[in-house]
């Protein structure tokens, strides 16, 4: 019998495995779906404060989840003065989001 083989190459399962880790904690998506929440053409960002304030959660929860994102590039970042604003590094992710959405309706 032939081994059945992915149409995706063993890198880019370990890569696409890795973001859906990133990914699992509820706070991380809810981070996601907040910033992927785009304002006409421009790109959405949105401060730290901003961010913990919109999921009510504690600023350094919220911390922790943004630099987590961030350093896996999920999230891009830019200080303007003495604030730190975030945004999607990869606007695709919305996708994962909204198939995540639906499947849940059905569940």
């Amino acid at each position: 019998m032939k081994p059945l083989h992915s149409r995706v190459d063993a890198d880019q399962l370990e890569r696409a495995a890795a973001m859906l880790k990133v990914l699992s904690h509820p706070k991380r998506l809810a981070i996601v779906d907040l910033l992927g929440k785009s304002k006409g053409n421009k790109e959405h960002q949105m401060s730290v404060t901003e961010i913990y304030q919109a999921l009510d959660i504690p600023q350094a929860i919220a911390s922790q989840h943004l630099i987590t994102l961030k350093d896996r590039g999920v999230l891009k970042s830019s200080k303007v003065g003495t604030k730190i604003y975030y945004a999607l590094a990869v606007p695709q992710l919305m996708k994962i989001i909204d198939t995540l959405e639906d499947y849940s309706t059905h569940i």
